[in-house]
């Protein structure tokens, strides 16, 4: 009893005098520095310890295993020699891409619209090349679809210049937005979302220039406003592009690195309705399969903005965008696409989301299924005033990135509020294959 009453007023001693020396620093008798606390436990300690001596987190690009069909894949690459001073690189690139869609859309008022379809959506084939030691370029002809749509996808080369700065010339896609400036190759979902589709610039003639400063990258470009299948000519005034993207990594609370990535795009159309690559397609006279008041208008675009995010871990991805256009038609709409590797470099689960609006009657056009880019014409077009699209598919991975089956479930909505056509909704069955290399 007497042990239990000693540490009874011992312990009674150094709370009071914790809480007199407590007084003393709020009266200002006495600086915190001459207040002794009391060590921190062996484990505290340490895991402070390694809290400040701990590298900042680093990404580290995503390696794949070891697979039979690598040696199949290398043979892309002709000749590679970093040490030669004229030709570093040589390779073959091509991407084929086969697609399914069974599915229809049932018209407010009319007849229900057939959406199956099968094509090869892409076949692309070109080369690559690495010389001078600072620039690459590439050329690559788009096969698919009848004559009229196969053409010279991409003819650019990129230079890098000194102080982190490069230069892209040639006929290329200007970046507008994560969607849109993705190559088809990398996309998770079958087809671009109705709005990205709709508003993204054509390949054309331009040049871009880019710096790179720490965590931020900078660019401005300027593009002819002609499309042409070939090679586009300088005609009119063109568009200027503009654009910001901001890289951070971070640690996770799991101890994992998660990379972000936000952009910021925009796009000023010198030329508007004379420009032939804002919009890049040309459905006027057109009617819509869901029973428009008269012929389909093509839009003119003046200003376009995109701004989004991406973020990419170990297993869980995240893309989500922003979109606004303004002109003889004002657009706006988001998109939402998250994915989760199930199987590591397997299975991948990808869900998207994807809202488009307009204050102008019939003032969204697009296609559904595989025909859903505008720009072949020859495929059912519906217009609207507002649009709903939910996907959830799974990719399978065969080889890498590189040959990859989709399957996925659509369900979509076009909504008429102003009363230029018809509501129409359905579900939509996708099916693809894709091969890159």
């Amino acid at each position: 009893m007497k042990t239990i009453s000693l540490l009874t007023i011992a312990a009674s001693l150094i709370a009071t005098a914790a809480a007199n020396e407590a007084l003393d620093i709020l009266e200002k008798n006495k600086a915190v520095e001459g207040v002794a606390t009391p060590p921190l436990a062996d484990g505290e300690a340490e895991a402070e310890e390694l809290a400040e001596d701990a590298p900042p987190p680093v990404w580290k690009e995503k390696t794949w295993s070891p697979s039979p069909l690598d040696a199949v894949w290398s043979r892309a690459v002709l000749y590679d020699n970093p040490d030669d001073p004229w030709l570093q690189q040589l390779a073959i690139m091509g991407l084929f891409d086969f697609r399914g869609s069974w599915g229809e859309m049932d018209v407010e008022g009319g007849n229900a619209v057939d959406l199956d379809m099968v094509r090869t959506r892409r076949a692309r084939l070109g080369a690559r090349m690495k010389i001078f030691g600072n620039t690459e370029i590439e050329a690559v002809g788009e096969m698919a679809g009848s004559a009229d749509f196969q053409r010279i996808e991409r003819l650019k080369a990129r230079t890098q210049l000194p102080a982190d700065t490069a230069v892209e010339y040639g006929k290329f896609r200007p970046r507008f937005g994560i969607e849109g400036s993705k190559d088809p190759s990398q996309l998770l979902t079958p087809e671009r979302s109705l709005l990205t589709s709709m508003l993204m610039p054509s390949e054309t003639l331009g040049v871009w220039f880019t710096h790179q400063r720490k965590q931020w990258n900078y660019g401005l470009g300027w593009f002819s406003g002609d499309n042409d299948r070939f090679i586009p000519g300088f005609d009119g005034s063109g568009f200027i592009t503009a654009n910001l993207a901001y890289d951070a990594v971070e640690r996770s609370e799991g101890g994992g690195v998660m990379r972000s990535r936000w952009t910021l795009d925009y796009i000023h159309n010198l030329e508007q309705s004379s420009s032939r690559a804002l919009p890049r397609y040309n459905v006027g006279g057109l009617n819509a399969v869901n029973g428009p008041q008269g012929p389909i208008i093509n839009p003119a675009f003046r200003h376009l903005f995109a701004t989004g995010i991406e973020l990419e871990g170990e297993r869980f991805g995240f893309e989500g965008e922003f979109i606004l256009s303004n002109g003889d038609l004002n657009a706006w709409g988001m998109t939402l696409t998250p994915s989760y590797w199930v199987l590591p470099e397997r299975l991948k689960l990808v869900a998207r989301y994807h809202y488009a609006d307009t204050d102008q009657p019939a003032g969204l056009i697009g296609g559904l299924g595989v025909g859903s880019d505008p720009l072949f014409d020859a495929s059912p077009v519906f217009v609207g005033d507002e649009f709903h699209s939910f996907y959830l598919g799974a990719n399978v991975h065969l080889y890498q990135d590189k040959m990859i089956l989709m399957n996925g479930v659509e369900y979509a909505r076009m909504k008429d509020v102003s009363g230029a056509g018809f509501n129409s909704d359905g579900w939509i069955w996708h099916s693809g294959a894709r091969i890159s290399f």
